[in-house]
């Protein structure tokens, strides 16, 4: 992963992968569903982007740490 428009040593990092899962279920003709997620499965900590102002600033992934979370949701 480059974090810059051109080729530097500074501003490369390994390759990223995140997973996240849901799961639900959805009842009377998708009227009413309810569902867990987690988002980071690895919970990783990885460098993904960075600033070049001579002073190597960079800035790590947004899903950290590990998400769990459950939604409901309703259709009128």
């Amino acid at each position: 992963m480059n974090f810059t428009l051109y080729e530097s040593r500074e501003y490369v990092g390994k390759a990223l992968t995140i997973g996240g899962l849901k799961v639900g279920y959805n009842w009377d003709n998708q009227k009413y569903e309810v569902s867990g997620f987690v988002r980071n499965i690895a919970n990783r900590v990885q460098l993904v982007g960075g600033l070049d102002f001579n002073n190597l600033t960079g800035f790590v992934n947004d899903f950290n740490p590990r998400i769990f979370g459950v939604q409901a949701r309703v259709t009128f």
